[in-house]
């Protein structure tokens, strides 16, 4: 037994051990870890090995390093089913016993672009309300990026809504009588741009995944949206049957 452990390589098993100290909640989520010195110091290893343990395990979405802050527990993903039910973030956040805390980056209106107006159903130019936010899991640490867009005729009052005290979705349909009933979404992997990287707390180049959806009132297209989150936040699951 002894012959077969000492062929795991030894930042493997330190890997090992810090996992198996946020487990059991000594590290919690969205908590520091000690730094390489302090691993060292701590485990009696090499610097190398320390980094190549904290590496394996950001690999693996364990753990966060934010540069010129630390390297931090991350959060556990987003599991969100794919099916024929309409969600929404705050939904799904509460259904998974997270708290969800969202800050609101800017809501300004713009003119819509060629493009834009396609996806709204508008004509180009036709004023448009840009809300973008970042939505955040335990620890306020922020898991991704939500930019949305509504028609300015028709949708004014979406100027006066709390967003981030109320879930849009519920004030839409509770106070407003929207009923979003239907949305069509697309799956995209992503390069981060540099300011999404800040947004999120990541190295610069991180990939990560895009979803765009287009939400509907029966056929009345009733705003356009795109998420984007770091790849290892969000898990999808579905169940096929023949």
């Amino acid at each position: 037994m002894k012959r077969e452990l000492d062929k795991v390589p030894l930042y493997y098993r330190l890997a090992e051990e810090i996992a198996e100290k946020i487990n059991d909640g000594v590290w919690p989520l969205g908590s520091q870890i000690p730094s390489e010195r302090e691993l060292v110091l701590t485990y009696h290893i090499s610097r190398i090995t320390a980094r190549k343990a904290v590496e394996e395990l950001a690999r693996q979405g364990r753990l966060t390093k934010i540069q010129g802050k630390g390297t931090f527990v991350a959060s556990r993903s987003v599991v969100q089913t794919l099916g024929n039910a309409v969600y929404s973030f705050s939904g799904e956040m509460e259904k998974q016993g997270k708290i969800a805390f969202t800050k609101l980056v800017c809501r300004v209106i713009i003119a819509a672009t060629k493009k834009l107006a396609a996806h709204l159903n508008i004509a180009p130019d036709d004023q448009v309300i840009y809300i973008e936010r970042l939505r955040c899991a335990e620890g306020d640490t922020p898991i991704l990026v939500e930019r949305t867009y509504f028609p300015m005729k028709n949708f004014e009052f979406v100027l006066d809504i709390d967003l981030e005290k109320q879930s849009l979705y519920r004030t839409l349909e509770q106070k407003y009588n929207v009923r979003i009933n239907r949305a069509v979404e697309v799956f995209k992997a992503c390069e981060l741009n540099p300011l999404e990287c800040r947004q999120l707390n990541c190295r610069r180049g991180q990939y990560g995944l895009l979803v765009k959806r287009t939400s509907y009132m029966n056929e009345r297209i009733i705003c356009y949206s795109t998420i984007v989150s770091k790849g290892d936040i969000f898990e999808f699951t579905t169940e096929l049957r023949s």
